[in-house]
C-alpha cells in the first residue's frame, strides 16, 4: 500500500532527526548534570523503540500538500512534534500509573528504582515522578528551540510555534477531561467525545496537519478549515478503534495487555454505552471489574462479553467507520498536491481496514 510504505518512509527520516537531537542533548547534558543525562538516555531509548510518527507524518504530508519543497527542514520540525508528543506521553505514563511504553520501562518507573545510584534518603517514587516531570517540560523547551532554528522565515517560525501553543492548550483541556471523566462513576457519549476531539483528534491530526500547512505559507482560512472538516473526524474513529483495541486487541499487535485500560478504569465510548444499556445484573459486574487491580482471565472474559451483549461493542465499531466515511468526504475538496491527497486518503482507508 503506498500509504504505509510512505508513512514508513516518513518514520525512518524523522527518528534519525530524533536521534541526532537526542544524542546532542544527552551530549550537552553529561557536561553538566548525569541524572538528566541518564533520563535523557532513556527517553531516546523509549522514544524510538515504538510509535508510527503519523503526527510528523501528517505535518510533512500537509506541508508538501500546499507546495512546500525544503524536506530537510520539514523533517526537523516533525522531529520536534515528536518531541512534543513524548513529552506529553512521559506526563501521561505518571498519571496512568504505567510501567512501560513500547516495550520499555516508563521514565518515571526506570527513574524510580535510582535510590542507590544517586544515594537517594527518602521515597523512590516521587524522586522518580519528579525528575520524569522536569525531563518531559525540557522535551518541550527543546521542541520550540528546533522550530525556531529550522531556518523557516521568522514570520512563518512565530505562526508555528503560536500554533504549538494553541495545540497544546486543546490537549491540556482533552486531558483535564479525560482525567475528570476517569474519577466518575457515570460518564455520558457527549463528555466522551467532546474528550475525544480534544485529546486525540486536534492534537494527532487537526494540529500537525495545520502546522504544516503554516510551514508551507499558507494562508488561506479555507484550506485550514478543510483539513480541520478531514482531521476531527478521523482522528475520533482513530480513538475509538484504539479503546476497542484496547480491550479486544491482541498483545502482539497493539503492546499492550487487554487488561490494562479495564484496571485503569478508563471511561471510553464502549464503557459509557456498555453502562447506558445494561441491565441491573450486568451494571453491577461491570462496575466490579472495571479499576480493579489483577484481573483474571474471567473477569476480562466477563467484561468483554458485557461490551458484546449490551451492543456497546457494535455501535462503537459503527460510530468508527460514520467518522471514517465523514473525513473521506472532506479529502475530495482539498486543493492539495496529489501525493498528499492520496495520502490522507490512504490513512483512512487503512484505518477503515485496521482489525477491530
Amino acid at each position: 500500500m503506498i500509504f504505509q510504505q510512505c508513512l514508513g518512509e516518513l518514520k525512518v527520516a524523522i527518528d534519525s532527526e530524533l536521534k541526532h537531537y537526542f544524542d546532542i542533548a544527552i551530549a550537552d547534558a553529561k557536561r553538566e548534570d548525569r541524572l538528566i543525562a541518564d533520563a535523557l538516555i532513556q527517553t531516546k531509548k523509549i522514544t524510538l523503540a515504538g510509535g508510527k510518527r503519523i503526527r510528523g507524518a501528517l505535518l510533512c504530508q500537509a506541508y508538501f500538500g500546499v507546495g512546500g519543497k525544503e524536506k530537510k527542514k520539514i523533517l526537523k520540525i516533525a522531529a520536534a512534534i515528536e518531541l512534543v508528543h513524548m513529552f506529553l506521553l512521559i506526563h501521561d505514563d505518571i498519571i496512568d500509573r504505567g510501567d512501560s511504553r513500547h516495550g520499555e520501562e516508563t521514565l518515571h518507573k526506570m527513574l524510580s528504582k535510582k535510590k542507590q545510584k544517586y544515594n537517594l534518603k527518602n521515597d523512590g517514587e516521587h524522586f522518580g515522578i519528579s525528575e520524569a516531570i522536569i525531563v518531559g517540560e525540557l522535551l518541550y523547551v527543546l521542541a520550540n528551540k528546533i522550530i525556531v532554528e529550522a531556518g523557516f522565515k521568522p514570520e512563518i517560525s512565530t505562526r508555528a510555534i503560536s500554533k504549538l501553543q494553541s495545540i497544546i492548550t486543546t490537549t491540556i483541556i482533552g486531558q483535564s477531561q479525560d482525567i475528570l471523566i476517569a474519577y466518575k462513576n457515570k460518564v455520558m457519549e457527549k463528555e466522551v467525545m467532546n474528550m475525544l476531539k480534544n485529546k486525540t483528534a486536534k492534537y494527532t491530526f487537526e494540529g500537525p496537519l495545520h502546522m504544516g500547512a503554516i510551514l508551507g505559507g499558507c494562508n488561506n482560512q479555507k484550506t485550514i478549515n478543510l483539513l480541520s472538516r478531514y482531521a476531527i473526524p478521523v482522528g475520533i474513529a482513530f480513538q475509538i478503534q484504539d479503546d476497542i483495541l484496547g480491550v479486544f486487541g491482541e498483545k502482539k499487535k497493539t503492546g499492550k495487555s487487554v487488561a490494562s485500560d479495564i484496571e485503569e478504569g478508563k471511561q471510553t465510548l464502549l464503557v459509557s454505552k456498555a453502562q447506558e444499556w445494561a441491565n441491573f445484573g450486568q451494571k453491577k459486574q461491570l462496575n466490579s471489574i472495571l479499576g480493579k487491580k489483577n484481573l483474571t482471565n474471567k473477569e476480562i472474559r466477563t467484561f468483554q462479553n458485557i461490551l458484546k451483549s449490551t451492543g456497546a461493542l457494535e455501535y462503537s465499531k459503527k460510530m468508527a467507520a460514520a467518522y471514517l466515511t465523514k473525513g473521506k468526504r472532506e479529502i475530495k475538496k482539498m486543493v492539495f498536491l496529489s501525493d498528499a491527497k492520496k495520502f490522507f486518503m490512504g490513512l483512512a482507508e487503512y484505518l477503515e481496514g485496521r482489525e477491530i
